[in-house]
């Protein structure tokens, strides 16, 4: 049995950069000279080394190579989740930005937990990466706390504190929302749901205090109800839908993440209603098919090449200064004021018998996470 076991184990071991050398007669630094593209090996040894790595499938082990030139070329990324388009175009830009930079990304997902998230720092540690790019996937800092103490270049990008201690890229979070909220009220809107995600995320708290904010500060009040809707699709659909199963529907929705935008599209669909007719919508983010609804959605939009070349050029500049102080960026957001925006219309947020009464309460969760936010609150 070992015989047998020791054998396969010979026939798929990856072949290294001896096996090249013997094979085509020479000696491993020639196999390496001509792997990096040095000119000064003769044409006939060359071919024979191509020739052999090309019969033996071998491939250079990075990893190796950079510990032999005690150089690291691999950045780490991790994201809160990979389905989350937003998440999606970070990665893209980020990647395209290490390869012309002469690095490898390694993207990885924490599916929006703490357990993972470390777990995936760890291996990247192990894996002694150059950098990483940190997407939390809560507030609590200990993971980027551990980072800084193993002392490995790292940004926090997204989710991030304007106090952060650490590298950090993030954007105006509460004057974007504080805009769209204005614009809510310039159209005559005073009754206003704010969709949120988790509460204890720092960029959308700072969604929520400036949503919020804005709409304390009108000369006419404007009521705010704060609708937490979880981190995913399925928990914001299921959010929604107890909320408007409590009476009236909302008259106006700001969707503060892209899930709750669909969520309540996938809503008033459902029910039959119309928006800007019966609700009037707005998004946070903004992609392809948002501009092609009827009528398309208003939003704010995340500037998100902005975002990952600023992130990128912190952390190589971070990788080389290791001992300057951190930076934290603040990058301005665009909205776009589409018509899924328009003046409230008569009884337009009627239940279908008409029935119409609100009260003061508080803004609950709906997403089954009991949390409780004190607002007004229309039923």
């Amino acid at each position: 049995m070992r015989n047998s076991t020791s054998s396969q184990k010979r026939e798929v071991a990856r072949p290294t950069i001896y096996d090249v050398a013997r094979s085509a007669h020479v000696s491993p630094a020639t196999v390496s000279k001509v792997l990096r593209g040095v000119t000064t090996v003769g044409a006939d040894n060359a071919n024979r080394v191509m020739l052999a790595v090309r019969d033996l499938g071998f491939r250079s082990d990075p990893l190796a190579a950079n510990l032999r030139r005690n150089r690291r070329s691999i950045i780490g990324l991790i994201v809160p989740d990979f389905k989350n388009p937003f998440f999606g175009a970070l990665v893209s830009a980020i990647e395209q930005l290490a390869e012309g930079s002469g690095y490898r990304l390694v993207a990885v997902s924490s599916s929006e937990a703490e357990t993972i998230e470390h777990r995936q720092i760890e291996a990247l540690l192990d894996w002694r990466v150059a950098g990483i790019i940190l997407i939390p996937s809560s507030a609590n800092q200990t993971d980027q706390t551990l980072l800084r103490s193993e002392g490995a270049p790292f940004i926090v990008v997204d989710r991030v504190s304007k106090t952060s201690p650490f590298d950090a890229v993030g954007v105006d979070n509460a004057e974007a929302c504080a805009k769209m909220v204005r614009h809510f009220y310039e159209l005559g809107h005073r009754k206003l749901t704010i969709a949120a995600s988790l509460p204890d995320l720092p960029n959308m708290k700072d969604r929520i205090e400036g949503a919020c904010a804005a709409a304390r500060s009108m000369n006419e009040p404007m009521e705010t109800e704060v609708l937490y809707c979880g981190p995913d699709l399925s928990h914001a659909t299921a959010a929604v839908a107890k909320r408007f199963e409590q009476g009236i529907p909302p008259q106006a929705v700001f969707a503060l993440f892209i899930q709750a935008t669909l969520a309540v599209l996938r809503e008033v669909d459902k029910l039959g209603l119309n928006v800007p007719g019966d609700i009037s919508l707005a998004g946070f983010d903004d992609f392809e098919w948002m501009q092609v609804m009827h009528p398309p959605v208003a939003t704010v939009i995340q500037p998100i090449a902005e975002m990952a070349a600023t992130a990128w050029k912190q952390l190589l500049q971070r990788i080389d200064f290791p001992d300057d102080p951190p930076t934290t960026f603040q990058i301005p957001c665009s909205l776009e004021f589409r018509g899924s925006i328009a003046r409230p219309r008569e009884g337009a947020s009627r239940t279908k018998s008409g029935a119409q009464r609100s009260e003061y309460a508080e803004a609950r969760d709906y997403s089954g996470n009991n949390k409780v936010d004190k607002t007004r609150r229309i039923l």
